[in-house]
């Protein structure tokens, strides 16, 4: 595909973890799919990361990414890694997200099944490690 089509395809998704350090092809990117392998990928010729976490964790990856290309020492890593540990502790990434996300807008409470949100247990877990992180999410607020 990528020889056929190659303005097309141009990256794919490595949730096994293991094809972003060995699959080297001209022009294509392998993207590990989740923070813990952010640097490691990046490093291996990545061109970054594919994840439905990085909806909150944005501003830690940018960072990572941002001093990996400008040779900087890496000061957030370990936190963006803790973060994803914190919702993948939870069971399920999705729910966990929209658990997060719902303290800023209750509408992230609704789900389609079979998705549910985590138990109310599950939830404070998440939290309180997210606090202990300093990643906090905040209700909106008008100005």
């Amino acid at each position: 595909l990528v020889k056929d089509f190659p303005e097309a395809i141009r990256a794919c998704k490595d949730s096994s973890y293991n094809l972003y350090e060995i699959l080297k092809i001209p022009g294509f990117s392998m993207l590990p799919g989740s923070e813990t392998k952010l640097l490691h990928g990046l490093q291996n010729g990545a061109s970054g990361i594919i994840s439905a976490v990085t909806n909150v964790t944005y501003r830690l990856a940018i960072k990572v990414y941002d001093d990996f290309k400008n040779n900087r020492e890496q000061t957030v890593n370990d936190k963006l890694c803790a973060v994803r540990k914190a919702f993948d502790d939870t069971g399920n990434l999705i729910s966990a997200l929209h658990s997060f996300k719902s303290v800023e807008n209750e509408n992230y409470k609704r789900l389609l099944p079979p998705l549910t949100l985590p138990s109310t247990e599950k939830q404070k877990e998440l939290l309180n490690k997210l606090k202990e992180l300093n990643f906090i999410p905040r209700k909106n607020i008008a100005a």
